[in-house]
This record gives C-alpha cells, structure tokens and sequence, in this order.
C-alpha cells in the first residue's frame, strides 16, 4: 500500500508506470490480475489529480510556457483516467464509459483549446488521415526521447541541465500533444457507444416490467380464471359469465389456423381409404357381381330335336367354310402365312 506522505511525482510515477505495464500487457483484458492493476492505478491518478488541485499548479489564464518543465507531465493526469476507465470491463459499462468522457473533454480543456465550428465530412476526414501519420511520428519521437533521457515514462527525476531541460520540455510536450490526438479518436467512439447502452438499457428496463405485469397476470389468471366447475351446469350453455370468466371449457379455432395445417400438404388429393376398403365399400352398394370365376356349360343339342341338330350341323359348316377363306393369321400379316 502507497504511503500516505509520498510526494506528487512519485504517486504519479508509480500511477504511469502501472498504466505503461497495462499497454504492455498480454493479459485478457478481463483477467483479475490486469483489472487489479487498472483499479490501482485509476486510485493513484485519482490521488495525483486530487493533490495537482490543492497545490494549484495550473491556472486557467497562464499558457502553456507558464508552466515549469517539472509540472507539465502533470497535465497527462485526466488523459490516463480517461483512458484507464475505458480498460475497466465491470457490470457498468455506461457508467465507465461516462467517466472516461469526462476525463477525456478534461484532458481537452486543459492541454488544447477546442473549436465548435461545423466541419463538413471530407474537412474531418483530411484531418483524421492528417492526426493518423502524426501519431506515428510522435510514437517514433517519443522512442528516440526514451533512449535519450533513458527513461520509459514522461517522468525524469534527474539533475536538468539547460540542455537537457529543453530536450525534455519537447519531450512532455510531444506526450501532450499525442494524448490530444488520442483523446480526441477515443471521444468519437465514446459518443458512439453510450447512446447504444442507454438504450439497451432503457430495452431492458421496458422489458423487466412487461415480465412483471405478465407474471402478476399469470398469477391472477391461475387463480380465478379458472373453470368452476360447480358452475358448470349446462354443457350447451354460456361459456363466460357476465365477468368474463369461463363457464366451461372451450376451444378456439379459426380459418387461418385450418389454412396453416395446410400449407405443406401436397398439390393432389391424399387417397382417404385402401384398397380394400374401396372393395368392401363398393361391393356393399352392389357395384361388383358375385361368383363367374367358371366358364358356363355349353348347352348341348337334344338328339331327338332334328332341327336343333339341324342348326349345330350348319353353324359347324359355316365355320369351317370361314376358316378356309380366312386362313389363321390372313388379317395380322398381309397374307403372308407359314
């Protein structure tokens, strides 16, 4: 635990040291070990800032070159929380995320001055190509300063000589002038994000008292919606009382509901019986005869009854002087036989 008479810088040095550490870091951001960090760290800016107010280092109407070499890493203070806030991953998104926004137009109002002039979307767009390569530049300056000063913060607690105080000074102030750059990126996503989660919030809240009316319904409907049946004394009769409360059981049922059981059934008719059950159906009307599987006895001629036997003889003759004439096969192949 930090003691309680550490000065500003060192609270401040070990405050950025944890936040570079958390930027290095290949931990998930979820993981407890790395929210343990952010949390320390918030706590030290926290202590920081709150001790920057009650030495009154900055004022509002001194400018920048006003401020001591040694004092202007200072200003980066509400540009860590701003930025530490967005790496917190709690149930209170919104409420981080709020938190972060104050501390980045913090950052803003302190380090740059702002302008509220409309920019049309191509103006922005020159601008955030413009702020992208200047970025790069200044993490590549930044580099060469740390070598330099050999030092891996915007902190040197080390003997300044004029020199190296200048060398430093461009140092802090190469620092502000990216977490400008940075500040102003995050602002744009913050002011993205936050109407998404008051919404989703406002969804919820909607959706909590929808569950509780429907459960306070449930509970209403289960307790005197149902069916008396002392009440039930017609079958045929009303089925709700004058309170609207069953009297008996009932189904609902509609068209559109019929016209849905049918929307996958085939094109065709389904048959609706078998076969045999075709048969049986069938034969009970009368449509199909009974017996004729044997072929009937040929009605032989009475051998006392001469013209009946006259008749055979000559129906025989007849039909062999046909098949002389007609010989088998004459008609099928064009009288070509054999």
């Amino acid at each position: 635990m930090a003691a309680q008479d550490d000065s500003l810088a060192q609270v401040f040095q070990r405050a950025e040291s944890l936040y570079l550490d958390l930027q290095k870091s290949s931990l998930p951001s979820n993981a407890d070990e790395f929210q343990t960090k952010v949390t320390q760290s918030i706590k030290d800016f926290d202590r920081s800032g709150t001790m920057v107010r009650q030495l009154s280092l900055f004022s509002e109407n001194e400018f920048m070159e006003d401020i001591s070499t040694k004092d202007l890493r200072f200003l980066l203070t509400e540009y860590y929380l701003g930025e530490l806030y967005l790496k917190k991953t709690g149930q209170d998104r919104l409420k981080d995320l709020s938190l972060s926004k104050v501390h980045q137009i913090a950052t803003l109002a302190s380090t740059s001055p702002r302008s509220d002039a409309p920019r049309d979307a191509a103006t922005r767009r020159g601008e955030k190509i413009a702020r992208f390569k200047r970025e790069k530049e200044m993490r590549n300056q930044i580099e060469q300063f740390n070598q330099v000063l050999g030092t891996k913060s915007s902190g040197y607690e080390g003997e300044l000589s004029s020199e190296l105080e200048d060398q430093y000074r461009d140092f802090v102030l190469l620092h502000l002038q990216y977490a400008i750059f940075q500040t102003m990126e995050q602002l744009v996503g913050i002011q993205q994000e936050i109407p998404m989660l008051q919404q989703m919030q406002e969804r919820k809240a909607t959706e909590g008292s929808s569950d509780s009316r429907s459960s306070n319904r449930s509970k209403d409907d289960s307790r005197e919606g149902r069916v008396d049946d002392s009440r039930i004394w017609n079958a045929t009769g009303p089925l709700m009382d004058p309170n609207g409360r069953p009297l008996r059981p009932f189904v609902i049922t509609n068209k559109k509901t019929e016209m849905m059981k049918g929307v996958f059934r085939p094109g065709h008719s389904l048959p609706t019986m078998s076969i045999e059950e075709y048969i049986d159906q069938e034969i009970e009307r009368g449509n199909f005869l009974s017996g004729g599987t044997e072929e009937p006895k040929k009605k032989e001629a009475d051998d006392n009854d001469e013209e009946a036997v006259n008749a055979e003889t000559l129906k025989a003759r007849n039909w062999d002087d046909f098949k002389d004439d007609n010989p088998k096969g004459w008609g099928n192949k064009g009288g070509r036989t054999g």
